[in-house]
């Protein structure tokens, strides 16, 4: 029997760089067991796991075999939401059990800082299926990743006549803690101090834009010039439609042609809107928890990791 001596221990910034490995392994084997071609991989920035490895170190957990990276999780807890970011093991070792140990490491993470909620986002696998599942963790949302024209949006709804924009959200932010309070369930306000952070995004721009009643903040939105739009939140599910025309007319105007979203299925204006505009779906994956969280009708998240 070859020997293998598998190890866990809390990830540090030196492996970022081979985890990111192991993930692309990970998906590449889980989009050809589906009978797909996995699409040509482009190294990219990491920069949702090094966030989380700064704000929730304690989450953050690394398996090795001989000591070689072989697999990674990222869990971190936002009020008393905790969220699997990530959990990946390469393919070739499935079967030793690692999962579930990096699971069970991010897990107590979330319990030792007082969760309540325990939630993931999981892909198709069967495998990760069965894994969030014996951990109490069952599927109360689907999550679609749809792609379209940017043009295809700036014929949506402007603001009605008594509610203004504003660009830049950063003096907000706590208006916007409260918002995501209500939300979301917990404030995010180090992710937001994240996002409108120009460091956080060498390789693209970023905007953030915020709709207001009379002082009252309704909303706000995010745009990336890689064509991905998220988190956007409003109090009103409607107000989700002039937040997302202000990052697609921001985008259009600097020439992304193409855009990205990732939409919980209870939120059914973003979808409306985005498929009667000939937007499509690319895949979909399943929003997972102890116990349902959060209005998602009216909080689309910032995608699979950062929710």
């Amino acid at each position: 029997m070859p020997d293998r001596r598998i190890s866990i221990r809390p990830m540090t910034p030196a492996d970022l760089g081979p985890a990111a490995y192991v993930r692309k392994d990970a998906m590449e084997w889980l989009v050809r067991s589906e009978g797909r071609d996995p699409w040509p991989w482009i190294p990219g920035n990491d920069f949702a796991q090094r966030h989380l490895l700064r704000t929730d170190p304690g989450g953050c957990w690394v398996a090795e075999i001989n000591s070689l990276v072989v697999g990674f999780s990222q869990g971190f807890v936002r009020g008393d939401i905790w969220f699997l970011a990530q959990l990946f093991v390469h393919p070739e070792v499935h079967a030793l059990g690692i999962g579930q140990e990096l699971l069970g490491r991010a897990y107590a993470y979330g319990a030792e800082r007082g969760a309540a909620v325990f939630s993931v986002v999981s892909s198709t696998s069967p495998v990760a299926q069965s894994l969030y599942m014996r951990a109490g963790m069952f599927a109360f949302a689907i999550g679609y990743r749809l792609t379209g024209s940017i043009e295809s949006l700036l014929d949506l709804p402007e603001p009605d006549a008594n509610k203004k924009t504003i660009v830049d959200c950063s003096g907000w932010q706590d208006r916007m803690a409260d918002l995501d309070r209500a939300t979301f369930g917990a404030e995010r306000r180090e992710d937001h101090a994240f996002y409108l952070d120009p460091a956080s995004w060498p390789l693209d721009e970023a905007a953030s834009f915020g709709l207001t009643r009379d002082g009252d903040f309704l909303g706000y939105g995010y745009a990336l010039t890689s064509g991905f739009i998220a988190p956007i939140a409003a109090y009103e599910p409607a107000d989700q439609l002039p937040l997302l025309k202000m990052c697609a007319g921001w985008l259009h105007d600097r020439g992304v042609t193409e855009g990205s979203i990732w939409v919980i299925s209870h939120n059914q204006a973003l979808l409306g809107a985005l498929l009667s505009r000939g937007w499509k779906v690319g895949g979909w994956s399943f929003l997972k928890a102890n116990r349902p969280f959060g209005k998602f009708d009216r909080y689309h998240p910032a995608g699979g990791i950062l929710l």
